[in-house]
């Protein structure tokens, strides 16, 4: 099921931006729509949105996450990973790249201001050796 916008939408774009399927359509200042059949459910549009106007597939709305720091990144397993590139050319912000020698290269994270969490190179990676999560959150002493 695929997120939803709600009407109090302002149009700022922002979730059009961070959208990997390019799911969101919308004028600047005018509601925006989400076309279910492109929507992967990932989530990045609710982080983005600063008004919080984007129900997820439970119909809740989650908060902003004002910080890209702290969306979700992928974390590679370099004993699993198998070097098959799926995850590499499955991302649409070319967050991931190979890296390594001829023998054997691994995925590694090479642009994580750019990587939005969408989870689409942990659905192809054959070999779970992606995990798309939130970073630790940081302890306060």
């Amino acid at each position: 099921m695929a997120h939803f916008i709600r009407d109090t939408c302002i149009g700022c774009t922002a979730c059009v931006k961070v959208c990997p399927t390019e799911a969101i359509t919308g004028a600047r200042d005018q509601v925006h729509l989400i076309a279910p059949e492109l929507c992967i459910d990932c989530g990045a549009c609710t982080m983005a949105c600063p008004v919080e106007c984007i129900e997820n597939d439970r119909g809740e709305i989650l908060p902003r996450i004002r910080k890209r720091t702290e969306w979700p990144k992928p974390v590679i397993d370099p004993v699993s990973c198998t070097g098959c590139q799926f995850c590499v050319d499955v991302c649409p912000f070319d967050c991931l790249e190979m890296s390594g020698d001829t023998f054997h290269s691994i995925a590694v994270l090479v642009d994580p201001k750019a990587c939005v969490g969408c989870g689409l190179c942990e659905e192809v990676c054959a070999k779970d050796a992606i995990d798309v999560r939130f970073p630790p959150k940081e302890s306060v002493a």
